[in-house]
């Protein structure tokens, strides 16, 4: 997972600024948070940095993101060094995040799909679990399984396609590219169902887990409108998940 991103990290940031994802995936995902003021948080698969970015500038006492891509921490290295916040990055794998722990809050974007099999995404639940205290979420936001499979048009206005190779079942290939003015990126990751990451969350010790759709921020309603935004809520690209671990038995 780590070399292909490593290959276009200078390019990922830019892609990143889809409106989709700032007005969309962003937005849902720190609305799903809720108050992170004075909260340990742990970014897995940060990428360059633009959540946990996000989450120190929205208080959170401390922010660590996790990610595999030396490429990919670089550049968060380097955005921290000009504008610091106060954020630390380790390269680590998932499955093994829980030494850094623990954490009030755990956040995945689009980081889960990338696990090629049901054992390594049970791997990566598990170390998520780890991380977390008595109590603590883990929300995540992905592909939704039910999002226009194979429709190369449908998202073209949002700079999004994707394509599964393949039945629709679970750790199937599935390619996701993205387009802005001046960049396009083919990443390659995994379709995943809904089941498919309940019985993974459940194997790493989750018991609720509560589903949520995407929405829509009010900016970027007021910049765009509601019409651009219809096809996209009709069948939303992305997901979220939430889910909590026990509290600590008394």
């Amino acid at each position: 997972m780590s070399s292909q991103y490593d290959s276009f990290a200078n390019t990922y940031s830019r892609a990143m600024a889809l409106d989709v994802r700032r007005y969309v995936d962003y937005f849902s995902l720190t609305k799903a948070l809720g108050d992170v003021g004075g909260k340990a948080v742990l970014d897995v698969g940060c990428g360059t940095g633009v959540i946990t970015r996000i989450l120190k500038q929205r208080g959170a006492r401390r922010v660590v993101g996790l990610d595999l891509s030396e490429g990919m921490l670089d550049a968060a290295r380097g955005e921290e060094a000009r504008s610091p916040l106060g954020v630390e990055y380790v390269r680590r794998d998932i499955a093994d995040a829980g030494a850094l722990g623990p954490f009030d809050l755990v956040t995945a974007c689009y980081v889960l799909p990338h696990a090629s099999s049901p054992d390594q995404l049970a791997a990566m639940c598990r170390g998520i679990h780890e991380a977390l205290a008595p109590g603590g979420r883990f929300v995540a936001i992905h592909p939704n399984d039910a999002f226009a499979v194979n429709d190369p048009a449908y998202y073209s206005a949002y700079g999004l396609r994707a394509s599964v190779d393949g039945r629709l079942e679970d750790a199937a290939p599935m390619k996701v590219t993205v387009t802005t003015v001046d960049a396009e990126l083919t990443i390659s990751t995994h379709y995943w169902t809904r089941g498919g990451y309940e019985a993974a969350l459940r194997r790493a010790g989750f018991r609720e887990i509560r589903w949520r759709s995407p929405e829509v921020a009010p900016e970027g309603v007021e910049a765009l409108g509601e019409a651009f935004w219809s096809n996209y809520l009709a069948r939303p690209y992305a997901m979220l998940f939430e889910c909590t671990k026990e509290p600590a038995q008394r």
